[in-house]
């Protein structure tokens, strides 16, 4: 079927549109109920195109189509997203959100999961979803949330949903906020999220909380701005855990600080050119006091020592050590990650301890670290680093009991030609945001306004990811965030695979948007090589628009089993057909490894379904992918390895070439 806009081009033809032709184009908006946002701007552009072969009566058919949509009135059913890309939502008459179209509140599944999609809705909405409705309904809806702003968890949710429910209850208050600027409605909402927060038992739901009513409009101005600074200590600790470290009169601060082995001699230098006395020759332990007015003095005792690996955090656990340290080299990530693997978890979380690295590109283990040591305070660096921690110059602010605002540009001082901002410490709030990712799935927080922990239809969401779905506007017009991340991630994984760096191994694959299929066209990405002078050629990729729904998680592993097929298809890369369908499947597995999500089985399970592919284990690649220490996101070995535990049925079946291609839908 041709599209609007080509529609009223035919039309047009013959210089004259006739009443008939006008009225076709009014059916063709309305055959599905609804005028969307993208069909009335190609009824704008239609009718300033061709504004002299309209006549009154024939404009005035479609200039109704044209109007806002009246507010809905009392007792109707709203349709909060009446676009196909997202699963259906509506907000029903007494306020509360239903999967039903006719209103009915349905099971206790149905009722979570209608409040999950309205709080996915408001994640990926550009606009408000509440500020065109009337006061009374916004009321009824807030008057609704009630039963799932409570930490009890309501009748027939278990555990992890009623997580999931107060964290879509969350993401609503938030937005019914900000799109209700009447006091009587803002102030008892803005109460109700405040304790919210303050009841949350689940740290990471709690500073997600925090962040986006921080960084939301609401918090520049008014009693949000005043909410939001009280909250934010609990996000972004304003100064080291002091009230733990000197509680019970203590005067002395312990650190424990690992040091590279061409660094130690100098570090130690520096600690005795500034005053601080070793305890017993070679023992690198020093000492020095410092006495503040108003404060009094403070101790403080530094164990030094060369280090790195995975020992980084060995004395976290033991109560007399306050400060855990590190300058040396990062062993591109490996010795902060292997640390955090091989450091046990703890009861407390971290509760009063300070790890600061100094070594570069720190920033890509934060979320590691937020994982397992919830409340450890983290410094460490955002690129690379190529100045000593000046430990004397750091104890003299601490004595002082310097907040984090004094701390920060200390550590970012000039030395030299080195002048940056190269700390991230607990008050770099938006930085951290955009490395976190509390609940796993993929997405950075800073973009993640509902937290992910369960769906109540694992099952019906996945599935319909890998299902295309007709959107309601053009391509060129669709976020692309979650693609340019997914190309992003594929270059990542390239760097550590054995079989994708040999062609790409300097990051070459490049987003370049959505394209619109064509009928019958089944391909999910394309991949074209575009030469550029002087350079090497770049990768350039684009996604099938009636894809735009997928998750993040998803789309970034499709795209990584994706670049295999196009290597094999397209003769960049030759190897063995049926070798090449196992690499890319390891590709998809490892890439979805990525993040920790609840539902990895069943995205793999669907991956293979839409892929014509036979029952490979994942759990058998998971565990090669384990016990890499390398070539981290597959190899040729890997290949073999996979390929040997196959049966004989399920190798004939990859032998044959319509298996690994994707099922035609469209």
């Amino acid at each position: 079927m041709p599209s609007i806009r080509r529609q009223a081009d035919a039309a047009a033809a013959d210089r004259l549109i006739t009443r008939a032709e006008a009225q076709g184009l009014v059916d063709r908006v309305k055959s599905d109920g609804k005028v969307t946002a993208y069909e009335k701007a190609q009824l704008k552009t239609i009718l300033n195109v061709h504004r002299d072969l309209f006549t009154p009566e024939t404009e005035a058919l479609i200039r109704p189509l044209l109007e806002r949509t009246p507010a809905p009135t009392p007792g109707q059913v709203v349709a909060l997203d009446p676009t196909p890309s997202q699963r259906p939502v509506y907000l029903a008459a007494n306020g509360s959100f239903t999967v039903h179209s006719d209103g009915k509140a349905g099971t206790t599944a149905e009722k979570g999961d209608a409040l999950f999609r309205a709080g996915e809705l408001i994640d990926n909405a550009k606009d408000s979803l509440f500020a065109g409705l009337p006061k009374d309904t916004r009321r009824s809806a807030f008057d609704a949330l009630a039963p799932t702003l409570s930490t009890t968890a309501p009748a027939g949710f278990d555990e992890r949903q009623a997580l999931q429910a107060r964290a879509s209850s969350g993401t609503v208050l938030l937005a019914l906020m900000e799109g209700s600027p009447e006091a009587e409605l803002a102030a008892p909402m803005l109460k109700a999220y405040e304790n919210l927060i303050k009841a949350e038992p689940d740290q990471r739901l709690k500073e997600n909380l925090i962040f986006h009513l921080s960084n939301s409009p609401l918090a520049k101005a008014g009693p949000a701005k005043e909410v939001a600074a009280r909250l934010m200590d609990q996000l972004a600790p304003l100064k080291p855990p002091y009230e733990k470290w000197f509680a019970n009169g203590n005067t002395t601060v312990k650190m424990d600080w690992q040091v590279g082995d061409e660094f130690l001699a100098g570090f130690q230098s520096k600690l005795k050119s500034a005053g601080w006395k070793e305890t017993t020759a070679g023992s690198g332990v020093f000492q020095k006091a410092f006495n503040e007015a108003g404060v009094g003095e403070t101790k403080f005792e530094i164990r030094t020592k060369i280090g790195g690996g995975g020992r980084l955090l060995e004395k976290l656990g033991d109560p007399a050590v306050n400060i855990v340290g590190y300058d040396g080299h990062s062993n591109w990530g490996k010795n902060q990650v292997s640390s955090i693997k091989n450091t046990p978890a703890l009861p407390d979380g971290g509760d009063g301890k300070l790890y600061l690295s100094n070594l570069c590109v720190g920033k890509s283990q934060i979320d590691a670290f937020k994982k397992k040591f919830p409340h450890l305070q983290v410094a460490t660096t955002y690129g690379s680093s190529a100045v000593d921690t000046d430990i004397d110059g750091l104890a003299k602010l601490m004595s002082k009991r310097a907040g984090w605002d004094t701390i920060t540009p200390f550590l970012d001082r000039t030395d030299g030609h080195y002048d940056r901002n190269n700390f991230l410490t607990p008050v770099s709030t938006l930085q951290r945001e955009k490395v976190l990712d509390r609940d796993f799935d993929g997405q950075a927080d800073y973009l993640d306004k509902h937290l992910n922990f369960s769906t109540f239809n694992v099952a019906e969401d996945t599935r319909r990811e890998f299902r295309p779905v007709k959107q309601d506007r053009d391509a060129t017009m669709l976020d692309g965030t979650k693609l340019n991340i997914s190309a992003q991630v594929l270059n990542t994984v390239s760097e550590f695979s054995g079989i994708l760096r040999e062609v790409n191994e300097h990051s070459r694959v490049i987003a370049d948007g959505w394209f619109e299929p064509k009928a019958g066209e089944a391909e999910v990405v394309k991949f074209e090589k575009v030469p550029v002078p002087g350079k090497d050629p770049e990768y350039r990729m684009k996604v099938n628009a009636r894809y735009s729904h997928m998750s993040e998680e998803a789309l970034r592993a499709t795209c990584a089993y994706e670049i295999n097929r196009w290597l094999q298809a397209s003769g960049e890369q030759k190897l063995d057909p049926v070798d090449r369908k196992i690499a890319g499947v390891i590709s998809f597995a490892q890439s979805l490894d990525i993040d920790d999500g609840f539902r990895d089985q069943e995205v793999f399970k669907n991956f293979l379904s839409r892929y014509n592919l036979p029952d490979i284990s994942q759990s058998e690649i998971q565990t090669l992918l384990d016990a890499e220490h390398h070539d981290y996101a597959g190899s040729e070995e890997m290949v073999a390895s996979i390929k040997a535990k196959l049966s004989p049925a399920v190798l004939a079946e990859l032998k044959k070439p319509e298996v690994g291609e994707p099922v035609r839908y469209l």
